[in-house]
């Protein structure tokens, strides 16, 4: 049984992934050592880690929904699973099997992943993708929400002043890769391996994450986090409803992510909600505020297997098996 005090630590590491043990001690009211101990026995536990994820503003990205055979699907999430250009993996109530978040350097790359591969795949029968236009906001933003005001205003991390606009190398991969899989690596840990000065790395550290070429998150897993059941909503929003939707989405605690899409819908929202009646009061609250506006669907994630890369369990833990996927525009191609 998790206590509240892991909820917390998680809770400060949401807010600041990279704050160090005497910074979440002195917010969390407990010594240094006692926070890194129990940060290290979630980690272990695979309820909790700190991973790099590649901006999807700034990459090609898809929404990709699945059809196939109930027999041959263990076989194509186990593939699918392995292509590092296939961020996560989802089983879904509704109208499709599968659904995959496709990342991808340019088009032609993504089209051939969608087209070509998956729709190749043994067992496949059907597909179809929206690309994303926009992400208002991140999953990263989601948090558990186990500190008071004061305590995350204190967890929050000082704006860091906009550095020399560079094109990423060689190094720059090579860091986010490290990050993807310890975002908390110690600055020392992650010079001596890249064979850099610490005073590059804190150079480059900063360059990555002020330009937002990676992003730095605290997953957990569902029974740390709090949630029971996690869904994504969809529907078509007129253009002179999209402010006032986002203002009262904004005002959901359960709210994960949102963003804009092609297609009929042009919105999709993803909310992680204690109990099953939660996903009616969201939907209660948006359609009182704005009448006549519903959801032309909400999809329930039934198993998740695979989360920017990071392999799932079958309770949402993570496996300790990873799959670094595209960080800052590399131009690789999945095993095709």
């Amino acid at each position: 049984m998790y206590e509240e005090l892991d909820r917390r630590l998680v809770n400060v590491l949401q807010i600041d992934p990279r704050a160090t043990w005497a910074k979440v001690g002195k917010i969390l009211g407990v010594s240094p050592t006692t926070v890194a101990h129990r940060w290290q026995r979630l980690v272990d536990d695979g309820t909790a880690w700190i991973t790099a994820c590649p901006n999807l503003n700034q990459q090609m990205t898809a929404i990709v929904e699945v059809d196939c055979h109930t027999e041959s699907l263990p076989q194509v999430i186990k593939t699918l699973c392995a292509n590092p250009m296939i961020v996560s993996v989802d089983e879904t109530t509704g109208d499709r099997d599968l659904l995959l978040t496709v990342v991808a350097p340019d088009l032609p790359t993504l089209s051939d992943m969608v087209i070509d591969w998956i729709g190749g795949l043994r067992g496949v029968h059907g597909s179809r993708s929206a690309l994303v236009t926009s992400v208002v906001i991140g999953s990263d933003a989601w948090h558990i929400n186990a500190l008071d005001k004061a305590e995350r205003t204190l967890a929050k991390n000082p704006h860091a002043g906009e550095l020399w606009i560079l094109p990423p190398d060689d190094l720059d991969r090579e860091l986010a890769e490290l990050l993807a899989i310890d975002g908390r690596a110690s600055a020392t840990s992650l010079a001596r391996t890249l064979d850099i000065p610490a005073s590059t790395l804190h150079r480059r550290l900063q360059k990555l994450l002020t330009t937002r070429k990676i992003q730095l998150r605290c997953d957990v897993s569902p029974e740390l986090g709090g949630w029971n059941l996690e869904c994504t909503w969809t529907a078509t929003i007129p253009l002179n409803h999209k402010a006032r939707v986002l203002e009262l989405l904004r005002q959901q605690p359960g709210l994960r992510s949102c963003m804009w899409i092609t297609g009929n819908n042009n919105l999709r929202v993803n909310f992680r909600v204690e109990r099953q009646n939660g996903i009616g009061m969201i939907e209660s609250a948006i359609a009182e505020a704005i009448p006549g506006l519903a959801p032309a669907e909400t999809i329930v994630y039934m198993r998740s297997h695979k989360s920017m890369g990071w392999i799932l369990g079958p309770t949402g833990r993570a496996t300790g098996e990873f799959i670094c996927p595209p960080l800052i525009g590399d131009r690789q191609r999945g095993d095709r």
